[in-house]
């Protein structure tokens, strides 16, 4: 394509892009659309429900199972909500010790006070 920008021409090639479809994420007019998404970046899971993408990969029956389900094959499985919280509890307790080395580094005696009772509370 030939454009031109303040009288310098060039040349510009659309860079083609490999798309997997989704699932089905409507209709409009009668007929269904799918959610697109580049073939790099993982489709991403549902919660709370079953992978659309697999069941439709499982429906597909003919075609080669193996070039359809590469795209799902980086996915990692989701974390469980006990793996979530102890994180953010050593996120909070980073925080907290970090902010008393602070107030230790100031010489505020108040904010010493009030980070361990917060300390104390979560008992980290």
């Amino acid at each position: 394509m030939q454009l031109t920008y303040r009288g310098a021409n060039y040349e510009y090639d659309i860079p083609t892009v490999d798309m997997v479809e989704g699932e089905v994420a409507g209709k409009y007019r009668g007929q269904s659309w799918n959610y697109r998404y580049p073939r790099h970046i993982p489709v991403p899971k549902k919660y709370g429900g079953t992978n659309h993408s697999a069941k439709r990969d499982f429906q597909a029956g003919s075609r080669d199972a193996a070039a359809a389900s590469a795209p799902y094959s980086a996915v990692e499985p989701s974390p469980t909500v006990k793996e979530v919280a102890q994180v953010h509890r050593a996120n909070i307790c980073s925080i907290l010790d970090r902010r008393q080395q602070v107030a230790k580094a100031k010489g505020d005696s108040r904010l010493l006070r009030l980070l361990e009772i917060e300390w104390k509370q979560m008992a980290c």
